[in-house]
């Protein structure tokens, strides 16, 4: 895995800069409320996050590296925190997004749990899923993003499938190759 610490200061220009955060954001929007409190979870340099922000959503971005938040300091309200204990009330926020988080985890239970409990009853969460076969990848191996594991842990929660879309992963693909589509799934709090 990655040292975001030090990724950090290069990252969104070897992973698409603008162009991709804002497929991202515009993903995002179609799936969640057009108002209210937005926790962006894993937000790592705040561009994504940036982009929700300006549309109306009031967003607090969450990053447990450093480096990432220290970035996103300068673009959104940011907080230093662990997405398995968040920094925030139970039933505090109308959406959760984590964008290219669970796919990095070996076990995504804990930070769907925190999603869960922090949403608002009729709040949504939107993740991104698939990672893998989204480059090409599909079946190498077991992946804390799969649809699967992600819907039946979030019913779990009382959330449930609400919606879907992709956005492309500008600047991500092989060279020479196209760039990836990735899938966001979202989900209602009972």
């Amino acid at each position: 895995m990655l040292d975001y610490d030090l990724e950090a200061g290069r990252y969104d220009a070897t992973r698409g800069g603008l162009p991709r955060a804002e497929a991202a954001a515009r993903a995002v929007l179609d799936l969640v409320p057009a108002s209210g409190t937005l926790l962006d979870l894993a937000c790592g340099t705040g561009l994504v996050t940036r982009e929700l922000a300006g549309h109306g959503l009031r967003v607090l971005g969450v990053d447990a590296s450093a480096g990432m938040a220290r970035i996103a300091a300068g673009r959104v309200r940011v907080v230093l925190g662990d997405g398995r204990r968040l920094p925030i009330r139970d039933r505090s926020v109308d959406a959760v997004t984590t964008i290219w988080l669970l796919h990095l985890l070996d076990d995504a239970r804990p930070v769907l749990a925190e999603a869960a409990r922090v949403l608002r009853p009729g709040g949504v969460f939107v993740t991104t899923v698939d990672k893998r076969a989204a480059h090409g990848h599909a079946g190498a191996g077991e992946s804390a993003d799969r649809p699967e594991l992600v819907i039946a842990e979030l019913a779990g929660h009382g959330l449930r499938p609400a919606g879907e879309s992709r956005f492309v992963g500008h600047g991500q693909g092989r060279p020479g190759g196209p760039d990836p589509v990735f899938r966001l799934l979202s989900f209602t709090s009972q």
